[in-house]
């Protein structure tokens, strides 16, 4: 067995030298196998070695049993240990999941917490050939397609699986001829959840009424489905470059009419991709989300938005389709500003400076805004937008409503509470991305200049 992890992690680069490995240890026979199998690596493969620990609370005794086995077992060896303690069941109601979905968000959570920590590296964890066939089998039942089938690979981001072509008898047996100690989690034996029942009542049926062997099968299957998923990868990657208008990390934005002259299947796969973009995986979103995305690719209207699963929208801005994370409500906010003394905007992250300049010293290849100084009333303060605001654009005798504006502009709805207005005691000086108002332009006459200049904190 360690010549095969060793190989696994060799072949698959799935550590390098002097990494950071953090082993996920529950106690249980797999995670201790892998445990044993890294320990007994890391010095001839020089990496580091580091275990986590979740106590889920809701087995009682055996749960705090497992704990103290895991921090003796770590101590035992000089592995640092993080631990912590969070009630599964209390969790899935606070996230309205299942109890499963619950335990892997919280267990991830706290890998990535841990990862940070130490200053990065991969996640180790103890999936194996039979918890494989088993990943198959549930998404099968669920209805999955190509994605679901490929199940569980050797390295996905920092996730590392070293040992997922280990059978379970072989992990078992490597433990017991080494007399290496285990936890066991009476719930395994319990048919209380959807996997367990996939383990303990389907598999044996479909053993010894179809296919004996048929746990291989499904694990050959998924890596058939592996390699050809490469294929519609890269067919996807190409429609993506092909109508994607611009992205960072919050949103992803397409070409609308491009994509209203695909197929639904293109567009399908598209807005999953673009979530995987910006998230990393697509774990909840379903086929329902991707036929709504769908029919409102065909049939939406520019303002119009729809939620998808866990706080992902997707928006329609005249012709651009947007997909992107939640982004929390701007509530209204003003503040005063003093000249020369930058300003930090908390609710969007802005600094803007406000400097007095003499007319003559102006710069007109400056990126910044000039306003006639002299002509300001009263107090300056920098705000977002409020119901009925106006403004005289320069070059124009009459007022402009803001709302106007913007959707002359096409700055998105959820975008306009963001955009900076500069004011005094009578009017909106000047509004983010537009022109100043008419009334205060720089003119021959100019004396001082107020100078402002917005930059990203």
């Amino acid at each position: 067995m360690y010549n095969l992890i060793k190989e696994n992690i060799l072949e698959k680069n799935l550590i390098s030298q002097d990494d950071n490995v953090l082993v996920g240890l529950s106690g249980g026979p797999d995670s201790v196998f892998l445990f044993h199998n890294l320990r007994l690596l890391k010095e001839t493969l020089s990496f580091n070695l580091y275990a986590s620990h979740i106590n889920h609370m809701y087995r009682g005794t055996d749960a705090e049993h497992d704990e103290v086995f895991v921090r003796k077992l770590c101590d035992r060896y000089n592995i640092k240990l993080f631990v912590k303690r969070k009630n599964t069941n209390d969790y899935s109601k606070e996230l309205n999941v299942t109890e499963e979905e619950a335990g892997r968000i919280l267990r991830y959570n706290f890998f990535r917490e841990n990862l940070k920590e130490i200053g990065g590296g991969v996640i180790a964890v103890a999936h194996n050939l039979n918890d494989q066939a088993e990943t198959v089998l549930q998404r099968i039942i669920r209805g999955t397609g190509m994605d679901g089938l490929k199940a569980m690979t050797f390295k996905n981001d920092d996730i590392i699986r070293p040992m997922l072509n280990v059978n379970k008898s072989e992990i078992l047996e490597f433990l017991n001829n080494n007399n290496f100690e285990y936890c066991i989690d009476k719930t395994n034996d319990q048919d209380i959840y959807g996997r367990n029942k996939i383990r303990l009542n389907l598999i044996p049926y479909l053993e010894a009424n179809f296919n004996p062997n048929i746990q291989n099968t499904l694990v050959r299957m998924s890596e058939n489905m592996y390699n050809d998923s490469k294929i519609v990868e890269k067919y996807v990657k190409d429609l993506y470059e092909e109508v994607l208008i611009k992205k960072n990390e919050m949103q992803v934005v397409f070409d609308l009419y491009k994509l209203k002259k695909m197929e639904d299947y293109e567009t399908g796969r598209l807005i999953k991709y673009a979530i995987e973009c910006l998230k990393g995986n697509t774990h909840n979103i379903e086929m329902k989300h991707i036929e709504y995305v769908n029919e409102f690719i065909n049939s939406g209207t520019t303002g119009k938005t729809i939620d998808l699963s866990e706080g992902f929208t997707v928006y329609i801005s005249y012709n651009d389709l947007i997909v992107r994370k939640s982004i929390e409500k701007i509530e209204n906010f003003k503040y005063n500003i003093k000249i020369n003394e930058p300003l930090y905007i908390r609710e969007i992250g802005k600094v803007i400076l406000c400097k007095l300049i003499d007319a003559a010293n102006l710069n007109m290849n400056d990126k910044s805004i000039n306003i006639d100084y002299e002509l300001v009333n009263g107090n300056l303060v920098v705000r977002n937008r409020r119901d009925g605001d106006k403004i005289i654009p320069c070059g124009m005798t009459g007022t402009k409503k803001l709302k106007d504006i913007f959707i002359d502009m096409k700055v998105p709805i959820y975008e306009r509470n963001k955009k900076l207005i500069i004011a005094d005691d009578d009017n909106i000086l000047w509004v983010e991305d537009f022109r100043i108002h008419n009334d205060y332009r720089v003119s021959s006459s100019t004396r001082k200049i107020l100078n402002i200049t917005i930059t990203e904190a």
